[in-house]
């Protein structure tokens, strides 16, 4: 009997150290309702590569400045640099940039990432979107803002990507591809920490849309993908909340093209949501079906495997055209005007305008002629990437003009246009996929030109194993513009949004200057824009 008892005391024992440590385990690994560890994480993937500061033979000496020479029409007048530097050190003068400001960057040493952090998050961390309300598990979101009053009872229209379906369709085995909209709204969790969380309804969109025959002579495996993917949301000028998505085409040559449809046509419980008031004041619908967006095939490559999947166009306006015109960023710096349903949409760039190249040495701690430029795709973006091949636009654009609001006017010189830009990467050995994304800058007026690149962009919370697909970037306007604008200035909020490992949907706030700092220069960028960078920092 006694020996039963000595075993029972083992078992016992054995089972109360077992579960201490189960709970121990708990308490500093367990995710907590945001989503997010709370054990510490590293602030980057462990791939981002640190090197060290570039050799500068005259470091003792101050920077030279790259202002450029009198006169400019809203250029401020000083007697002399000195005054200049005082006056700067001393108030907010010229548009509250803190130009020709010596700071400590010169002692940090290079790396190849700029860390964002949420405005909201008391962590800083990278905030999710609950969807649990909905029934799905919701993916790679697109976020609309809503124009809103007292009697409006949603702050955001989301449309996310789901889980694909098997479905046979006149005796063929397809996966289709499901995008669920539903409204939202911005709010905390018990630990104080901000969520955008849906509401219980939601809708499948576009999903009788056209037939599933099409076929990709140079990628037959995707015969098999049908149904919208890849919506991204667009507020223009004008008013008009509008869709881009992807979807199969039954052409000789295209298989998926890009479409674009007035999401009061694709969901009309918009308006419902947006009230009487609010739709009224909103223009009247130009694209009331999903209207397909089509290029022109250069001569003799009317075959291209580019022109058979069109993917990942980015809407975009120039704040300084008609609140009517509409752009598309087919790839970087390929621009395009849309004309009409029965035309292709029209090219807007020209050929050497097109092509890019960076800022030698890139990058700075590179050897005299060693660095690396695209053969393929000459442009900048492509060259700080270090790819010929697998770079595409992610977001809608936007328009950011180089100064805190109310500080300056908008004109062509210190406004410019902005998109994400990303990489697909597969490491050899790895079990993970990976997306480089940075900040492609353009000119805000013709001819368009690409002139500086960001730093990889990486997201606060998050991990190697957690990889982020980023295709929504809007302002956030909170109830200040009607309708939600996309052009904005530096101190302004723009909101990404982004899939977490095709498992999960977040979003990160941050100020457009965040987005801007951090830049690598284009050969060929202009002296005007050098200048309205100085003194930029996140």
């Amino acid at each position: 009997m006694r020996s039963h008892n000595h075993l029972l005391r083992g078992v016992l024992t054995f089972v109360a150290i077992l579960t201490f440590c189960i709970i121990l385990t708990t308490i500093f690994h367990i995710k907590i309702s945001d989503g997010l560890s709370i054990t510490p994480i590293q602030e980057r993937p462990f791939f981002y590569e640190e090197q060290p500061p570039p050799e500068d033979s005259n470091r003792s000496k101050p920077p030279k400045k790259t202002s450029p020479k009198e006169p400019f029409h809203r250029r401020p007048q000083h007697k002399d640099s000195d005054d200049k530097k005082k006056d700067q050190a001393n108030t907010q003068d010229y548009y509250d940039l803190r130009l020709d400001r010596d700071g400590d960057a010169e002692d940090k040493p290079y790396v190849d990432y700029h860390l964002l952090t949420s405005l909201r998050n008391n962590m800083g961390f990278y905030n999710k979107i609950d969807a649990r309300k909905t029934g799905h598990k919701l993916f790679n979101p697109t976020i609309l803002e809503l124009p809103r009053d007292a009697n409006t009872t949603h702050d955001f229209l989301v449309i996310a990507r789901t889980t694909h379906v098997a479905k046979e369709i006149k005796g063929k085995k397809y996966k289709v591809a499901r995008q669920v909209a539903t409204f939202a709204n911005l709010t905390t969790n018990y630990l104080g920490r901000p969520v955008i969380r849906t509401s219980e309804w939601s809708t499948m969109l576009l999903e009788d849309f056209g037939g599933p025959e099409h076929h990709c002579q140079r990628q037959p495996d995707m015969d098999k993908y049908v149904g919208p993917e890849d919506m991204k949301l667009f507020w223009t000028r004008a008013g008009e909340p509008l869709l881009i998505f992807t979807h199969q085409v039954n052409d000789e040559t295209m298989c998926q093209g890009q479409f674009l449809i007035d999401v009061r046509a694709a969901l009309p419980e918009l308006e419902q949501v947006l009230g009487p008031d609010f739709s009224s004041r909103l223009p009247s619908i130009r694209f009331a079906e999903p209207t397909l967006l089509a290029r022109e095939p250069a001569p003799g490559q009317e075959n291209h495997p580019r022109y058979q999947r069109e993917k990942n166009w980015a809407l975009v306006q120039s704040p300084f055209s008609p609140d009517s015109e509409l752009l598309m960023m087919v790839e970087p710096g390929q621009l395009f005007r849309w004309k009409s349903a029965d035309e292709p949409v029209e090219p807007i760039v020209a050929v050497d305008d097109q092509e890019s190249a960076v800022e030698e040495p890139y990058p700075p701690t590179a050897k005299p002629g060693k660095t690396w430029h695209a053969k393929k795709r000459k442009t900048c973006i492509h060259d700080v990437m270090h790819d010929d091949s697998h770079v595409h636009q992610s977001s809608p654009m936007l328009s950011v003009t180089m100064c805190n609001r109310g500080a300056c006017e908008p004109d062509e010189q210190n406004t410019v246009l902005m998109g994400i830009v990303q990489r697909r990467q597969d490491f050899p050995g790895a079990s993970f996929t990976w997306y480089d994304r940075r900040i492609a800058v353009y000119e805000s007026a013709a001819p368009y030109r690409m002139i500086s690149v960001g730093k990889k962009l990486t997201y606060h919370g998050e991990s190697d194993l957690s990889y982020s697909w980023t295709g929504s970037m809007s302002y956030y306007t909170n109830q200040t513009e009607f309708p939600p604008s996309n052009h904005g200035y530096l101190d302004d909020e723009v909101w990404l949004g982004f899939g977490v490992k095709d498992a999960a949907a977040g979003w990160l706030d941050v100020r457009a200057k965040d987005l801007i700092a951090d830049h690598y220069m284009c050969q060929g960028a202009s002296v005007e824009y050098k200048y309205y960078r100085q003194g930029i920092s996140a």
